[in-house]
């Protein structure tokens, strides 16, 4: 009889067991990468923080599924990972543009429309610079920029010779001391390095139509278009329950 509750206790056990892992949640593996601070950093505990990371965790509760980060380094990196299928999607404010909407999917979650870009100079702003053209005529007068970014694909359509750095602090310490002769970053981190680093002087260059960006997404492989579908959904949800414009506010955005 002693055999026979054993045994009774042991297949309890391993049904149990056998149900809880069945009903485990899959996971949503998020490409990403830090020092890109207020979108993605680590913190002093060496946890991913950020604007992006609270916007990927709200977007796997709706999705039902456990959060996962996978750092890919570079931008380069994310959209290799997302290509291979190594990530699920990417979210690292990557700008939507015609040009990679033809590669992938993206759903808007944040962001204005951006027509000009900053063009970012130490000290001020040269007289001789009105233009992107302008910025091509000097070989010798370099750029810094981050290596895939949306900022990279403009100023290689007008033969601007560049620099490629992995950060914005980076830029920053290059411009500063007198490495590069300016740097394009994104027009959400202006008034945040500009507060911090006062000296900074911001020119802003218009972007003919083929160029201007609708605002961040997330991106999604192209064949993956029940997951697409799924991420419209849950995002116009996050969107319409006030927490992205909370989420501007926590992290200075807005």
């Amino acid at each position: 009889m002693k055999k026979i509750i054993y045994v009774c206790v042991i297949l309890f056990l391993f049904m149990t067991n056998l149900t809880a892992l069945s009903e485990k949640e899959p996971e949503l593996v998020v490409g990403t990468t830090s020092g890109y601070a207020p979108f993605v950093s680590l913190n002093d505990k060496g946890e991913y923080e950020g604007f992006d990371i609270d916007m990927a965790q709200d977007l796997a509760k709706k999705l039902k599924c456990s959060f996962v980060i996978k750092d890919c380094g570079c931008m380069p990196g994310l959209m290799l990972a997302l290509k291979q299928k190594k990530v699920d999607l990417v979210i690292w404010a990557v700008s939507i543009t015609e040009q990679r909407l033809k590669n992938m999917e993206m759903v808007y979650y944040q962001g204005d429309k951006i027509d000009k870009m900053p063009i970012v100079f130490w000290g001020k702003i040269p007289k001789d610079i009105k233009s992107f053209q302008d910025l091509a005529k000097d070989p010798e007068k370099i750029v810094c920029v981050e290596a895939g970014s949306y900022q990279e694909q403009v100023l290689k359509a007008y033969n601007i010779p560049l620099k490629y750095l992995d950060k914005v602090t980076d830029v920053i310490l290059d411009l500063k001391y007198d490495k590069s002769f300016a740097s394009a970053i994104d027009p959400a981190l202006v008034l945040r390095y500009k507060a911090k680093y006062p000296k900074l002087q911001v020119l802003y260059l218009s972007l003919p139509d083929d160029y201007q960006s609708l605002g961040n997404g997330v991106c999604i492989d192209k064949s993956n278009r029940e997951l697409t579908e799924k991420i419209r959904k849950a995002v116009q949800e996050i969107i319409d329950e006030g927490k992205i414009r909370k989420l501007e506010k926590k992290w200075g955005l807005k």
